[in-house]
């Protein structure tokens, strides 16, 4: 993990609600973070911690995701440059009921969760783009929860890739950063289940990897497959 320096406001990687702030507001911001650069497979943020700071990604690839036991974990997102990470710990004190990891090597501004909670009291506008921001995970989520309890596996590995293509690298050809296990863990099944239903799907001309990439051939037929899988 190693430490850069950067100013919020001259900043020209600002998510979406930090735009709504004004400069004196940027500079308040700017007071009570610090940039880190994490390298691959480097732990980020550990559940049972205490939430005190919300994250900003800058760049990279990380994997928010909770510890089941000694082996398996269960990855809640995959989260790519410009996502705010910790929202739902505002405003609490309750200990982080997730992990983080950088699957990718990744930058990240670490901004004080108390600042984060006065500038919402006191922008309306923050706010607003805060609680949107929330709104979209939280739906993501009940839509995790359908997958898991309706869908067979190829339809939970569909959900899984077109999540990858559509939300994390908005391409139909994008770097399989995750390993095996990992996507396995975003799909919710075994590693075996899922080494098998990317072989059936390569075998039937839906997708193709190659060179350490995901090639989605046939992007119809696996939204079909997610829909009725």
């Amino acid at each position: 993990m190693d430490h850069s320096l950067r100013s919020c406001p001259s900043c020209d990687l600002k998510c979406d609600c930090f735009k709504k702030l004004s400069p004196l507001e940027l500079e308040v911001a700017d007071t009570r973070r610090v940039e880190l650069r994490y390298r691959k497979g480097e732990n980020i943020a550990k559940q049972g911690s205490f939430a005190t700071h919300v994250l900003f990604l800058q760049s990279g690839l990380v994997k928010v995701y909770m510890e089941v036991d000694n082996e398996n974990d269960l990855i809640l997102n995959i989260f790519s440059g410009g996502a705010l990470i910790g929202l739902p710990n505002l405003f609490t004190n309750t200990q982080l009921q997730y992990s983080v990891a950088a699957i990718e090597d990744s930058v990240l501004c670490a901004i004080d969760r108390t600042v984060i909670e006065d500038l919402i009291k006191n922008n309306g506008e923050f706010a607003q783009s805060i609680v949107a921001g929330i709104n979209t995970c939280t739906i993501y989520h009940y839509q995790r929860l359908i997958t898991a309890s309706q869908k067979q596996l190829n339809g939970r590995m569909s959900d899984a890739l077109l999540h990858l293509s559509d939300e994390v690298y908005q391409a139909d050809e994008f770097p399989m950063s995750l390993s095996r296990k990992e996507l396995a863990e975003l799909a919710g099944m075994s590693m075996m289940s899922a080494v098998r239903v990317i072989k059936d799907l390569e075998q039937n001309g839906v997708l193709k990897e190659e060179k350490g990439k995901m090639l989605i051939l046939d992007k119809d037929k696996l939204i079909s497959i997610s829909k009725y899988g």
